[in-house]
């Protein structure tokens, strides 16, 4: 699974959208939606987020 499919999947598990995320980290919708569709631009932040989501639930199962 790459980084944009386990971004969606962080974010389907705790109910976010890009919306919201860029809410949370002070920056746009649209730019959230372009650094997260690529592996390549994937951000740091992101990769930090689903490892410690994935530790804690994904898996635990």
């Amino acid at each position: 699974m790459n980084w944009p499919e386990r971004y969606k999947r962080f974010k389907k598990h705790y109910g976010l959208t890009n919306k919201k995320v860029a809410e949370l980290i002070g920056n746009t919708e649209d730019s959230v939606r372009v650094i997260t569709r690529s592996d390549e631009s994937f951000p740091a932040w992101a990769k930090l987020a689903i490892i410690i989501f994935e530790r804690e639930h994904i898996d635990k199962e």
